[in-house]
């Protein structure tokens, strides 16, 4: 009788660890890292991928609608083509890098290498696809090149024109709020003009929501106060449509103003009605003044000019002229504490010279 034989257990073991493929070790006999790697697709390009670009404004269309985001040429075609390259899931350790290639104002080649580590293995792979920039004007501009508008913002003052300094901080509040409801998303409230007329100035919007936001901004920063006049133009599906105009009135004083009451100088901190609020150059009191009792308006703050403090003499201040270099003395205010070689500003009257806190 032949003895019978028996394989041991280091026979299969040995057995049970080899690939089925290539025969090098595996784990449990499965097939090792290095075949399951050239047997799978872990890198896949789209041939071609677009977008739209609005070309007079640059923004995006998205699934969603436009999009503003600010963002340079090859860096928009650098995400657009990320964001469409397929990796496999059990890819780890990427490293891509992205070559364009700009054939044309409306196309842009892509050379893609990607290296990463799957099933424990290193793997380097390359694809290539085309990105086609398409172009379509966005409804913002279509609206502002159609001239669409839905209201209008009138600023006027009253028993005045508005000043130089006022159409100025107008306009400056006006593009503000624009921009401030533009960076939130709301790409339709723009102003499409900015017209200044002997009266006033009149601010052309997109939205109704932009021209109430701006009027209520102007008044808020300089006083007045608005209404709204709507006016029907039509109807777009069954609901009617109105055009708004936001009538503002600036008040008669405004903050920053010097007026003259009672024969003193005095600076409009604030409005309330018909009632000022002061501050007396003179005593350095703030008090509360009937807008009747004004009997002119000397100037605005801002237009005062440093002028260098040359000397002083009890309650006398010598102060030198920035334009002539000639010393004039002017009254120091009670309570102030002034001295040479400091700078102080000061506001023409006429022949007066009123001394500013």
């Amino acid at each position: 009788m032949y003895p019978m034989h028996r394989y041991s257990g280091s026979d299969m073991d040995i057995r049970e660890t080899i690939c089925p493929l290539c025969g090098k070790p595996s784990l449990d006999g499965e097939v090792c890292g290095q075949c399951r790697a050239e047997k799978t697709r872990w890198l896949e390009c789209p041939p071609r991928v677009s977008t739209v670009i609005c070309p007079t404004c640059g923004a995006r269309k998205e699934a969603g609608g436009w999009s503003d985001l600010q963002i340079e040429r090859d860096d928009l075609a650098r995400q657009l083509i990320t964001r469409v390259i397929r990796l496999h899931p059990d890819l780890r350790d990427i490293g891509m890098t992205l070559t364009l290639d700009e054939i044309s104002v409306n196309r842009t080649r892509a050379e893609c290498l990607v290296s990463g580590t799957l099933f424990g293995v290193p793997v380097e792979g390359s694809c290539a696809t085309e990105l086609e920039w398409k172009r379509e004007q966005c409804d913002r501009c279509s609206r502002i090149s159609g001239s669409y508008y839905e209201g209008v913002v009138q600023v006027r003052a009253t028993g005045r024109r508005p000043s130089p300094r006022e159409v100025e901080e107008t306009t400056r509040i006006a593009c503000a709020v624009e921009a401030s409801m533009r960076e939130s998303g709301e790409r339709l409230s723009f102003i499409s003009r900015l017209e200044e007329h002997r009266d006033g100035i009149d601010i052309t919007v997109g939205s109704q929501r932009l021209g109430s936001e701006i009027a209520a901004a102007i008044s808020r920063d300089l006083g007045g106060r608005f209404t709204t006049h709507p006016k029907l133009v039509g109807e777009k599906a069954g609901r009617q449509v109105f055009r708004i105009t936001y009538s503002l009135r600036l008040p008669r004083y405004s903050r920053g103003d010097v007026v003259v009451v009672g024969g003193r100088h005095m600076e409009v901190l604030g409005v309330e009605g018909r009632q000022l609020r002061c501050l007396d150059h003179s005593s350095g009191q703030v008090k509360s003044v009937p807008e009747r009792q004004v009997e002119r308006r000397a100037g605005h703050k801002g237009d005062a000019a440093a002028w260098m403090v040359a000397f002083r003499d009890g309650d006398l201040l010598g102060v030198l002229d920035p334009l002539t270099g000639v010393t004039k003395e002017v009254k120091i205010p009670q309570g102030r504490e002034i001295s040479p070689g400091t700078t102080v500003r000061m506001l023409k009257d006429g022949d007066r010279l009123v001394l500013l806190e």
